[in-house]
């Protein structure tokens, strides 16, 4: 009984996950440059996930008439290319605003993402999409620009750490709670990299396997919430 407690509730800390920065957003109020576009990024990834996970739900408990099988549910991984064009989104916008080169070419990024996204759910071959419409559009979760979306995210982590670290401005109190945030980043993207790049090849070959890989990333989740949170905490006075 306490493990499917337990098991119920991680499968929907895709939805709490973000609550733990919002609730610390309203009690602390932290007032730092930096807060904006974290703020807003917990707020889309609230909304985006509980869509996710409420359909998700429906299809799996069978509500309105919906069943698990394929012809028969609603399709939730809309949201899930969403959740990741706003995460490039808003961390881009945070990398920005830290002024250490970044402001250029992190505005840049996003455009240039989307431009891609669109060019790539629209090629066409032989009168036919490059991949199976039936499997792979916008309404179904894309491996490599999920991938890409990490891997894009970890080179802002990686060049913003290697820029404060040359600058000398590690004992700087300011950049402690950013410093969480791009740690909590940091460590989200470069394992979620790896399982993007091969959500593809498991779901094909492996989904079981997928399903536990798919628990690390809920738990990757909950340790960029919770680096938030404390951020939000130590920025209070800022």
């Amino acid at each position: 009984m306490l493990l499917n407690i337990f098991r119920t509730a991680f499968d929907w800390s895709e939805v709490w996950a973000p609550l733990i920065p919002l609730t610390f957003l309203i009690i602390y109020k932290p007032k730092s440059y930096w807060v904006a576009p974290i703020k807003w990024y917990v707020i889309i990834a609230f909304i985006l996930n509980l869509g996710i996970d409420f359909i998700w739900y429906s299809n799996k408990m069978e509500w309105f008439g919906l069943s698990e099988k394929k012809d028969n549910t609603w399709n939730n991984n809309i949201l899930y290319n969403l959740n990741s064009f706003a995460r490039l989104l808003f961390f881009s916008w945070f990398f920005s605003i830290q002024g250490i080169g970044l402001k250029k070419i992190a505005r840049i990024i996003p455009v240039v993402f989307l431009c891609a996204v669109i060019i790539f759910f629209s090629l066409k071959k032989d009168g036919f999409s490059y991949y199976d419409v039936n499997k792979k559009s916008i309404f179904y979760i894309s491996s490599y620009l999920l991938a890409t979306e990490a891997g894009l995210l970890l080179i802002y982590c990686l060049w913003y750490t290697n820029k404060i670290i040359r600058e000398e401005k590690l004992a700087s109190s300011s950049s402690y709670p950013i410093f969480w945030i791009v740690g909590g980043l940091t460590l989200y993207t470069s394992v979620s990299f790896f399982i993007f790049l091969f959500y593809d090849y498991l779901n094909a070959h492996y989904d079981q396997f997928l399903v536990s890989t798919w628990d690390v990333h809920n738990l990757l989740l909950i340790i960029l919430c919770s680096c938030i949170s404390i951020a939000f905490y130590v920025g209070r006075r800022k």
